[in-house]
C-alpha cells in the first residue's frame, strides 16, 4: 500500500496547478466577502472547494448537488434557526440542551432531504447546523450563494482541463477488481 497516490508522477503538474487554483479562488472568497470570522462558513465553502478543484468529476461536484444541497442546507439552517428562536421566546427556562436536539435535526433532515431530491452535497449539509450555532446575517446568506456560483462557474470553465486528484481512476478501480477476480478464480483451482 503506498502513502502517496500513484496517479502524481503522471500528473504532478496537475496536481500542483489544481490546488494553487483552490487555494486562489477560497482566498479570492474570503477577501471579497470578509468572512474570516464565519468559520462554519469558511470550512463548509473549503470543504466544496477541495470537491470542486480535487474531485472534479465526481457526483458530489455536479452544479445540481452544489445548487441543490446549499440550498437545502440554508433553508434547513434557516428552519431551525428561527424555530430556536420562537422555542427561546415560548420558553426561555426550558431552552438547555435543545440546541443539541435541533443541530441534530438540521443535519439530519438535510441528509434526507438533499438524499431525497437527489442533491448530495455533504458540505452543505454541515451548513445547516452552522447557521444554527453561529451568527449570521442576510448578506452572509448571499455570500455563500455568489460564493457556490463563483465556485461553479470556475469549475464550469475549467471542466475540460480539470482532472480528478483523488485516489485510483476508474481504470485502475476496474484493473484491481479484476487482478481480484482472477487471483480468487486461481485460489479456487488449485485447492
Amino acid at each position: 500500500m503506498s502513502v502517496i497516490d500513484k496517479q502524481v508522477s503522471e500528473h504532478l503538474s496537475q496536481y500542483i496547478q489544481q490546488c494553487f487554483m483552490a487555494t486562489g479562488v477560497i482566498i479570492a472568497v474570503i477577501l471579497a466577502f470578509d468572512v474570516v470570522e464565519q468559520t462554519v462558513i469558511i470550512a463548509t465553502l473549503g470543504a466544496t472547494t477541495f470537491i470542486v478543484f480535487a474531485m472534479s468529476h465526481s457526483y458530489a461536484s455536479e452544479p445540481r448537488r452544489i445548487y441543490g444541497g446549499y440550498a437545502i442546507g440554508i433553508l434547513i439552517g434557516l428552519l431551525v434557526y428561527y424555530l430556536e428562536m420562537f422555542l427561546m421566546w415560548v420558553d426561555p427556562s426550558g431552552f438547555d440542551g435543545i440546541n443539541i436536539f435541533l443541530g441534530g435535526f438540521a443535519i439530519g433532515t438535510s441528509i434526507f432531504l438533499m438524499v431525497f431530491t437527489n442533491t448530495e452535497h455533504p458540505p452543505a449539509a454541515g451548513l445547516s447546523i452552522g447557521l444554527l450555532f453561529n451568527p449570521w446575517t442576510v448578506e452572509t446568506i448571499f455570500v455563500i450563494i455568489v460564493a457556490i456560483f463563483f465556485l461553479s462557474t470556475t469549475k464550469y470553465f475549467l471542466r475540460h482541463w480539470l482532472i480528478d486528484l483523488h485516489g485510483p481512476s476508474k481504470k485502475q478501480i476496474a484493473d484491481s477488481a479484476e487482478e481480484r477476480e482472477e487471483n480468487d478464480h486461481n485460489q479456487i483451482n488449485s485447492t
